[in-house]
């Protein structure tokens, strides 16, 4: 459960990042929706260039994270298939390469959260409540999307939940203790 949960945080990081990187410029959904955040915030030229070197720089400052959280999946995936470990060894060369990728996501998430102070920076009061109105849009419809889940219900039940028992329940009847004759 542990690794299936880093595995899925790791991912979500790697797509977030090359989502939204200089390189995807050419998708035409993500030039599209940047076209949508620049109208719909009324960002003059000036907020634009500076938009886009924050841009830049924050994707040169995530790149090597990204890099090596890659390399790290790539060595998790080749200890998976070496053959010579143990099941023991292979976990613990997993566990300690999860807990490395774990903080090189918090370096990025850390990457993401200055940039998007420093693109606050660059906003009048007027956009940055327009930006604050398009957050929680975004969050109402993830949430709309992605309602709540019960504990275990996104994976399913672990496995000793849907067990049957070995050996059913063997229902004793009290022994009658026996009546004493008399003599």
């Amino acid at each position: 459960m542990k690794k299936l949960f880093s595995l899925i945080l790791s991912l979500t990081f790697v797509v977030s990042a090359f989502a939204f990187s200089p390189a995807n410029a050419e998708n035409p959904h993500g030039k599209k929706m940047g076209q949508v955040f620049e109208k719909r915030l009324n960002l003059t030229d000036k907020q634009k260039e500076k938009a886009k070197v924050i841009h830049k720089k924050g994707h040169n400052e995530m790149k090597p994270v990204m890099d090596k959280m890659m390399a790290k999946r790539k060595e998790i995936m080749l200890i998976k298939k070496d053959e010579t470990l143990s099941e023991t060894q292979k976990q613990e060369k997993i566990d300690a390469l999860s807990n490395e990728m774990k903080e090189l996501g918090k370096q990025a998430a850390d990457i993401r959260k200055k940039n998007s102070k420093e693109f606050e920076k660059i906003l009048n009061k007027k956009q940055k409540k327009e930006l604050e109105k398009m957050k929680s849009e975004g969050r109402a419809n993830f949430e709309k999307k992605h309602p709540p889940r019960k504990p275990y219900d996104m994976f399913g039940a672990p496995e000793f939940w849907n067990k049957k028992p070995l050996f059913p329940p063997v229902q004793t009847q009290p022994v009658p203790k026996p009546i004493p004759q008399e003599k």
